[in-house]
């Protein structure tokens, strides 16, 4: 009696291990990171400065954080892909696995008069779970009519991932039947009920069935 006992309570914490465990090693595979973005801008001078980093989650999050002050800021020579920081603010993204970059802008006025401006990117994904684009979107149309532009102002960000997906195959119209006689397009055939399709094959059955079973009565009677 005690044996099994002993043999319940084991079995009983075995459970409760591996389901501590199982469930640890679930959040750990849910918050690893697939690949890191850092995030550059042109705002203050004609170099893009690092202010901070996008981490992509395998549970297709992202999250951003942002460099202080006291980094260093990294530097990037991309001359080329510098828009005029009068009319554009922009920003420049660079996966540290690929290397790949993403030049993204928006008009320098959108930020005009913020001290906090929202600014969301979103990164696409393929199946595989790479970045294949990049879509960003910062400030207000409407502080374009304000006129005066914010120095510095601060960055309330956002960072969304999108899966890309299959979408819905489409259901092809079949052409339709013209009559050559009347020029109208012909009306489809009404669907045959059971017996209208089968009948050929249900009167021969019968038939066979009905026969076949007078023969042995017949015989019978002859037999008496």
């Amino acid at each position: 009696m005690r044996s099994v006992r002993a043999i319940t309570i084991l079995v009983f914490l075995s459970t409760l291990v591996l389901s501590v465990i199982a469930s640890g090693l679930a959040e750990q595979t849910a918050t690893l990171t697939t690949d890191t973005f850092d995030v550059f801008h042109n705002l203050e001078s004609k170099e893009f400065v690092q202010r901070g980093e996008i981490r992509v989650l395998q549970n297709e999050t992202a999250l951003y954080q942002s460099i202080s002050a006291k980094d260093t800021p990294e530097l990037l020579d991309a001359s080329e892909q510098i828009l005029n920081a009068d009319h554009y603010y922009t920003v420049l993204l660079r996966s540290k696995n690929s290397g790949a970059q993403y030049v993204l802008a928006v008009k320098r006025c959108r930020l005009s008069g913020e001290k906090k401006v929202e600014e969301t990117f979103v990164l696409h994904e393929t199946k595989g779970g790479s970045v294949f684009r990049v879509d960003y979107d910062a400030g207000k149309g409407s502080n374009c009519l304000k006129g005066s532009l914010a120095d510095v102002p601060t960055f309330v960000s956002k960072a969304l991932v999108k899966r890309r997906v299959q979408g819905p195959t489409p259901q092809l119209a079949v052409a339709a039947s013209i009559d050559a006689s009347t020029g109208k397009e012909k009306q489809p055939e009404p669907q045959k009920g059971f017996l209208a399709k089968y009948w050929y094959y249900l009167v021969p059955l019968a038939l066979l069935l009905l026969l076949g079973g007078e023969e042995p009565q017949q015989e019978g009677n002859a037999r008496r």
